[in-house]
């Protein structure tokens, strides 16, 4: 799960979204599925932003993949929050 500012510029997003591709790439992993869930409230306010825009970003990486998408997620200042969840293999079977 990967919340950006609403302030984010569409080109930018496409950007953010596009080196988490990459990153996943070049470590032999791989990006299976983007969801844009688009501009919603949060539940809560973050940093004075009371929305964000929502993506669902499933991927297939190593832990030290993993660990570079975070680092870089973490110093992007677009993103207002981001979890990395482990699915598990029952889930990667299912798709």
């Amino acid at each position: 799960m990967l919340l950006l500012s609403p302030d984010c510029e569409p080109e930018r997003r496409t950007d953010i979204i596009e080196r988490i591709r990459q990153t996943a790439t070049a470590g032999k992993g791989s990006v299976d599925n983007v969801d844009e869930w688009g501009k919603k409230r949060l539940s809560y306010e973050i940093n004075h932003t009371r929305d964000a825009h929502y993506f669902v970003i499933t991927l297939t990486a190593s832990p030290d993949v993993l660990d570079e998408i975070t680092r870089v997620l973490k110093i992007t200042d677009e993103v207002v929050r981001f979890m990395p969840v482990n699915l598990g293999e029952k889930v990667a079977s299912e798709s």
